[in-house]
């Protein structure tokens, strides 16, 4: 059917949209598919664009124009390239035009076949037509088509494949060997009392991540860049994190973390902000289509609960769960979230360091332990950190230094892995150095 001017006007500013702000193909590639389009040359322009993102390129009218310089023609022409790549006048209301050009295409569906139906008389022939008409319609709010052959061929390829290493490994080999790797689609909770370290540890496993050249992304509703970045480098370079953070560095040093600094920018890492989880959500599809996406790192669950639908925290926290599983599934990556730990676990008492914390500690909702592939908490003594207490146990023989519980060693500190639907339970030790903002593997 011939295109109103309305619709031709419409397409013309979804596709000009796209030119002067990449980050709105997150939301399109949501929202519509390439077939959507009535005009031809739309359709092939904006599957151009899926395929620059595609290959990590950024899209503005020269770099479209370059990389497709031999196509030009086929995509309508440099000339009605450049025309619409000025047609979008504002990016208000841009989700809404996604969602009219939905509509068009579905009201193109059905009166595409109101003809067949009028030449068929057999009732089978007519509900044959109707039940098609319908699928391609329920197709409309489906991401990706339903090909159960090529589900099962990927499957089957998966297993065929040579026994190479999957996911991504932590760097703290105990972790690594229990967890079987952070591997991508799953959801994985550290959880801990405040204090303890979470966010060290989070930090400490992203850093290690980066470094391997992972692509990582780092979401904190806590730290600012400069405190993520200075545990970073207090860890890796080895000085002194208050010294880092009370910029009480000398010229050797400042030129020592540039160098380390320029190496995370040359991986990628990225550091977020953003506490509106819709947005942060946005932030990470945008992040993934420019850079590609390997772990995304949360800390933590609480601050982020702005803005989302429920009466109760409890409520708001599980419907976050479940988005951040969701993101991990369909996006194909690994999110780490760190989630709060009650007061009352300070009263847990036994002789197993199991017992010291559990998943019931898990602060304001049990759909983190729900949607959480992989539960872990951390453990530390934090009355060990005062210096007075410490002198004080050892003097009365309370103290380990080579023990691998957290609760006798001030230089220790124990995962425990709840839940793990993918491998084994149990408590892991690792060297915890506090002044470094370090944890290794003893």
């Amino acid at each position: 059917m011939i295109p109103t001017n309305q619709q031709v006007t419409l397409e013309q500013e979804i596709i000009g949209g796209l030119f002067n702000n990449n980050n709105l193909l997150v939301k399109a590639k949501e929202i519509i598919k390439p077939k959507m389009f009535n005009i031809s040359t739309h359709k092939a322009i904006y599957k151009a664009f899926i395929d620059m993102k595609a290959e990590g390129l950024e899209i503005d009218l020269v770099n479209f124009l370059e990389h497709y310089k031999g196509k030009a023609i086929e995509l309508g022409g440099i000339s009605y390239i450049t025309e619409v790549a000025a047609s979008s006048p504002s990016e208000v209301n841009y989700e809404s035009k996604l969602k009219i050009l939905v509509e068009n295409y579905k009201r193109e569906l059905i009166k595409d076949k109101i003809h067949q139906l009028q030449e068929k008389e057999n009732l089978k022939e007519l509900i044959l037509i109707l039940e098609d008409t319908l699928k391609n319609i329920y197709e409309c709010e489906v991401t990706e088509s339903i090909d159960i052959c090529n589900e099962y061929e990927k499957y089957l390829g998966w297993i065929y494949e040579d026994n190479k290493q999957t996911g991504y490994k932590s760097g703290l080999f105990a972790l690594d060997d229990a967890l079987g790797n952070f591997q991508k689609g799953r959801l994985i909770t550290l959880f801990a009392r405040s204090g303890i370290g979470k966010s060290t540890a989070a930090i400490q496993i992203a850093l290690n991540m980066a470094l391997q050249r992972y692509k990582v992304m780092y979401a904190s509703g806590e730290m600012a860049l400069h405190e993520v970045l200075g545990k970073m480098a207090a860890s890796k370079l080895n000085i002194s994190y208050s010294k880092i953070i009370n910029k009480r560095l000398n010229e050797n040093e400042k030129d020592i973390i540039s160098n380390f600094s320029t190496k995370l920018l040359n991986n990628s890492f990225h550091i977020s902000n953003e506490t509106n989880i819709h947005k942060l959500i946005n932030e990470i599809k945008a992040y993934k289509l420019q850079y590609g996406l390997d772990v995304i790192f949360i800390d933590y669950v609480n601050k982020y609960t702005n803005g989302v639908d429920g009466y109760s925290l409890s409520e708001k926290i599980g419907v976050i769960t479940s988005m951040l599983k969701d993101l991990a599934l369909k996006e194909k990556i690994c999110v780490v979230l760190l989630a709060q730990c009650n007061r009352t676990a300070d009263k847990n008492t036994g002789d197993y360091m199991s017992d010291k914390i559990t998943e019931a500690d898990i602060q304001d909702s049990a759909r983190i332990e729900q949607d959480s592939d992989q539960l872990i908490a951390l453990y530390r003594n934090k009355k060990l950190d005062d210096p007075v207490t410490r002198q004080s146990m050892f003097n009365e023989g309370k103290l380990d230094y080579g023990s691998k519980r957290a609760d006798k060693n001030p230089y220790c500190i124990n995962m425990i892995i709840c839940k793990n639907r993918h491998g084994k339970r149990g408590t892991l030790a690792f060297k915890w150095e506090g002044e470094y903002s370090r944890i290794n593997s003893f």
